[in-house]
């Protein structure tokens, strides 16, 4: 093989790697512009009118072979996909959304990819970016196949709690805890409810460590959630015997009060500011049994940091009357806004009614 031959072949497989490289990252872009656009923006931009949304997808008479019924279209939110039941358009021009706007528009597959941009804006493909929507994928995938094997709602196990630990949501994130707080309360997402709804988990343990229920968080942002329906609690946990996180605030108790909240986000607040002597009532009253506990735990006595509300300072009050005489017992009333509870208040302001008990 002559030396020119030689470069010729090297500057052939160069110019393939080159060529492969530049498509991965054009596919990588199509994928993440596909994962960011707003869905009934592309769908009503489409010219499609939508007659029901629901958590999970948007409804529609199909406009692509210009159907009456109603709800025949639909586009699932989660996958980023869609169906037609009456005419089987989806089958025709594929069922993603490069495949709907081609069907809509009349365009071929960089026709429908200009499209997309124009709606997008220009998507940063930084290589972080890319991670979290594999996390998407992989969150979605999770629940899919949860979904298609019908594991009941109420099933709490250490091999199931390891496979909802990298698919929690940013819900908490956007509520300004940090990745390492929520690590180190072992959070998880990608919890399907019986109603279908999405929630993130938090475990709940009994004093030796034993996984007993997952708290359930609807993740859903701009949503009108009543309190009755925000956290859920998986069936069959007697929530008289366990107080969340004294598994590890026992081990904080030497020469310390017990600081008792109601929730449990209240508990990593406080975790953040380097206080780990933290417990959570799960409510706005101590039970007889969760009494026991303190008296068998806190012997140094307890602080009551309950929410600045009405059932919270009933609460504190009633559970000052029922244990004073059996532990010491400090109450804290917060000043701030009706409702507020230790994870609303300033770190600083926080500290100060704290700082004699840690």
């Amino acid at each position: 093989m002559t030396a020119q031959t030689q470069h010729s072949r090297m500057k052939s497989f160069s110019n393939k790697e080159d060529d492969d490289k530049k498509w991965a990252e054009y596919r990588q872009k199509v994928q993440v512009m596909k994962e960011s656009v707003d869905s009934r923006l592309l769908i009503e931009a489409l010219g499609f009118r939508v007659t029901k949304e629901t958590a999970k997808e948007l409804r529609a008479a199909c406009r692509i072979h210009g159907g009456d019924n109603t709800t025949a279209f639909r586009f699932n939110k989660e996958r980023r996909s869609w169906v037609c039941f009456s005419h089987k358009c989806h089958e025709i021009f594929g069922n993603d959304i490069i495949g709907l706007i081609k069907a809509c528009e009349g365009t071929d597959f960089k026709g429908a990819v200009k499209y997309l941009k124009e709606l997008t804006g220009d998507i940063d493909t930084d290589p972080k970016r890319f991670l979290e929507l594999h996390r998407k994928q992989e969150r979605r995938a999770f629940i899919r196949e949860h979904s298609l094997t019908h594991i009941i709602p109420d099933y709490v196990s250490e091999s199931n709690l390891q496979k909802h630990l990298h698919l929690r949501s940013n819900s908490f994130i956007s509520d300004g805890f940090k990745s390492s707080t929520l690590d180190r309360f072992e959070i998880g997402g990608g919890y399907v409810d019986e109603e279908g709804d999405i929630r993130d988990i938090i475990p709940i343990r009994d004093i030796d460590d034993k996984l007993l229920a997952y708290s359930q968080r609807d993740v859903r942002r701009g949503v009108a959630i009543s309190d009755d329906f925000k956290y859920k609690i998986t069936p069959g946990l007697i929530k008289d015997r366990v107080l969340y996180n004294l598994n590890k605030a026992k081990d904080y108790l030497e020469g310390r009060k017990l600081i008792i909240v109601e929730g449990f986000k209240s508990v990593w607040w406080l975790y953040e500011m380097g206080i780990y002597n933290v417990v959570a009532v799960m409510g706005s009253s101590i039970t007889p049994g969760q009494q026991t506990l303190l008296y068998q735990y806190a012997h140094n006595g307890i602080v009551l940091l309950f929410d600045n509300d009405v059932p919270g300072l009933e609460g504190a009050k009633k559970a000052y009357e029922q244990m004073c005489d059996k532990i010491v017992v400090n109450p804290i009333i917060m000043y701030g806004p009706e409702g507020s509870d230790p994870a609303d208040i300033d770190k600083d302001i926080l500290y100060n009614y704290l700082k004699e008990y840690i």
